[in-house]
């Protein structure tokens, strides 16, 4: 990944909300430096609900030429982060590119090419817009069909060509989609499964329910009352989002400890790992005995199922407790702990896919969230919560490649 000064962040920063967020990292850079003298001036080229957002990353940039400290904060947004998830789990390189996560040296946008695949299969019949491709793309691959059939039509060579693209676009997220619609148990009262840090998720399935009331002290006047109640459906669409919002949620979790962590905690924890490798690898007379901590064996039966190493774990590898857990695992916590000491703790604020930080923590930022997804590829999670919500014991998902975490791992455009 290639890295930037905090003052390049402010230049990508002030582009962004001029509107070419679409754009290389170098290019945004060069045209604040080429505008540099009328950055203020151009305010009135950006969109209005923009305009307090460049004004202040304007504002940041002058107090940083004059060498006063600031404390300005900006965000990066995933490229589709929904299907940057799906496209992670099931290994499909051709989503990932197209989200940003393969290609170093191209700004994905998934939109914009779901509309170029769509005009290449209808023509110069096509009249579909980026905006009208972002909300039926965002909703089909959560299971929606109503919303790409409000768009384009029932029955229709648009909403076929939708349909058509969609799967070019991204085919693991669309085999996603579909394992995930067959996973709804029918009648269930509730759906769960477990994340790999161990948070867990349970959707209760609630259906509508009308009644009729009737008052008696109204001379038996009756009105209707709709409300939702806790009973299973033979069908349902929830599960689709419901799992993916669920990994989305655990990609942030995994991003605020990662970056805003306890040092003495993983200082603690890299000695203890790196202590454990030194003893395996050179026995040294009679290992002592330690009682297993509950919440380390906990932690260890999340990484066993998914095979998805989480620095939760680290505040309780002490007192000989390294002793439980596996080679890969150690080696695992190792790797992520020390990328993490490689940049000081620091504040990150997330709003859904947004991550908002200081400009000098952006590169730790970026690399964080292009390592989670590189460990989402090559973990064994999609098959762990498949498991889970088709509540069975065996099982293994295949992947559509076995690489995809080494091609992440070179990426420049996950955030953007």
């Amino acid at each position: 990944m290639k890295k930037y000064s905090g003052y390049d962040y402010l230049c990508i920063d002030i582009a962004n909300a001029y509107g070419l967020d679409k754009e290389l990292f170098e290019n945004r850079i060069l045209w604040v430096k080429i505008n540099i003298n009328d950055l203020e001036a151009l305010t009135v080229d950006v969109k209005l609900k923009d305009q307090p957002l460049y004004r202040k990353a304007v504002m940041a940039l002058r107090k940083t030429q004059a060498g006063i400290p600031v404390g300005h904060m900006m965000g990066l947004d995933a490229c589709n982060s929904g299907m940057q998830i799906m496209s992670a789990l099931t290994g499909c390189v051709i989503g990932a590119a197209n989200t940003g996560m393969v290609n170093p040296n191209e700004r994905s946008d998934a939109y914009g090419k779901l509309t170029q695949i769509m005009t290449g299969i209808l023509g110069l019949t096509s009249t579909v817009t980026r905006e009208e491709a972002k909300q039926a793309l965002m909703t089909h691959y959560y299971g929606s069909k109503a919303e790409p059939k409000a768009l384009f039509g029932e029955d229709t060579p648009d909403l076929a060509a939708f349909y058509n693209a969609s799967q070019q676009l991204a085919p693991g997220a669309s085999d996603l989609l579909q394992e995930l619609l067959d996973s709804w148990q029918a009648y269930a009262l509730l759906h769960s499964w477990k994340l790999p840090d161990g948070f867990d998720a349970r959707v209760k399935v609630m259906e509508k329910v009308d009644a009729r009331i009737e008052v008696d002290e109204l001379d038996h006047a009756s009105f209707s009352y709709e409300f939702y109640e806790n009973k299973g459906s033979k069908k349902g669409l929830s599960n689709v989002a419901n799992v993916v919002h669920s990994v989305d949620a655990y990609v942030l979790r995994s991003m605020h400890r990662r970056c805003n962590y306890d040092k003495a905690i993983v200082e603690m924890a890299v000695n203890n790992i790196k202590f454990e490798k030194k003893s395996r690898a050179k026995p040294c007379g009679e290992i002592p005995l330690f009682a297993i901590d509950p919440k380390v064996k906990y932690y260890i039966d999340q990484y066993n199922r998914s095979t998805m190493a989480d620095v939760v774990i680290l505040p309780y590898l002490k007192n000989g407790q390294t002793m439980f857990l596996s080679d890969k695992h150690l080696d695992s916590l190792l790797d992520i702990a020390e990328s993490m000491l490689a940049h000081k703790p620091f504040p990150l604020v997330t709003v859904h896919d947004e991550f908002k930080a200081h400009p000098n923590n952006l590169n730790a930022v970026r690399q964080h969230y292009i390592n989670i997804f590189a460990e989402l590829a090559d973990s064994d999670l999609l098959s762990d919560l498949m498991r889970q919500v088709h509540k069975v014991t065996s099982g293994k998902v295949t992947k559509l490649s076995n690489n995809l975490g080494a091609l992440i791992r070179q990426s420049e455009y996950a955030l953007s």
